[in-house]
């Protein structure tokens, strides 16, 4: 091949691949919503009207970071590595906060079971960052999640790994009884593919009235799985503002690009004082 060649396919590639780079998303959350332009509220964070989530395979996207999941004998306590294309972790100092934290981690159990935590482990001296197991999934498969985002580019990043218990249990633990209630959840389409308008019409226990209080800076987080397809991926939303949040027995509403036809479990994590995630199903429709 003659030079002139060369340089030029060399060129045409590196044109390209700056291109590329600049379409990548360059905020903390465009990678989870297109769009994004939050609004904010008493210092909430609430997703922007023309705002919405994505479900994403972690795995599929070939992000460059590996996660790796490793619990200690008791199952009680789980050490994450985040680590780059050249095998160095990600620091403290490299992370950026998003939502309060610097690392969502998602644990979702495998094997038929339809347990979940939403956690955030903590940054140790040697590049792991650090969590406790919650209870009821301890001694079972899990498949973890993380996203996060880079101080260098600001660009989420994300990735999944299977976890494999440290001991295994007849059955999972039971999860903790819950305080609150979702009454009812509605779409205003459910048709793959759609951009879907999900409203969650929550309350109290017994009569008791619901009123919420902040979570990682907003009035709620919610995580989808795909119960049909345990490795398919996930999404993780906030609240778009609407109104109803704040008024007893409060209803939250999210944006999401529905995913392929299939039952999907939705986590809503709350605070009403002390956090908690409720369950809900979403059927997705061809």
């Amino acid at each position: 091949m003659s030079n002139p060649r060369q340089v030029g396919i060399i060129t045409a590639v590196a044109v390209l691949g700056f291109f590329g780079l600049r379409s990548l998303p360059d905020t903390q959350c465009t990678f989870l919503h297109a769009d994004h332009e939050p609004v904010v509220v008493d210092g909430l964070e609430f997703c922007g009207l023309n705002e919405e989530a994505n479900f994403y395979s972690p795995k599929g996207l070939r992000f460059p970071v590996e996660l790796k999941v490793v619990l200690d004998a008791e199952g009680k306590a789980g050490e994450v590595r985040l680590l780059k294309d050249d095998g160095h972790p990600y620091y403290a100092h490299e992370v950026a906060v998003s939502h309060t934290q610097r690392v969502h981690l998602h644990l979702r159990q495998l094997g038929g079971g339809r347990q979940y935590a939403h956690l955030h482990p903590q940054p140790a001296d040697d590049g792991s960052w650090r969590f406790e197991v919650p209870a009821h999934l301890r001694g079972i498969g899990l498949r973890a999640y993380v996203d996060f985002s880079d101080v260098r580019t600001s660009r989420t990043m994300m990735a999944e790994a299977e976890v494999a218990p440290a001991f295994t249990t007849a059955g999972a633990p039971p999860a903790p009884v819950p305080r609150n209630r979702i009454v009812e959840l509605t779409t205003s389409t459910s048709q793959t593919g759609s951009s879907a308008m999900i409203r969650l019409r929550l309350s109290g226990l017994e009569g008791r009235k619901l009123r919420l209080k902040p979570i990682m800076g907003s009035l709620g987080h919610a995580v989808v799985f795909s119960v049909d397809r345990p490795d398919a991926g996930y999404a993780h939303m906030h609240p778009t503002l609407e109104g109803g949040e704040y008024a007893e027995d409060p209803t939250l509403a999210f944006r999401l690009r529905l995913p392929a036809p299939g039952t999907y479990d939705f986590w809503l994590n709350l605070n009403d004082g002390q956090e908690e995630l409720l369950r809900a199903t979403l059927v997705v429709t061809p």
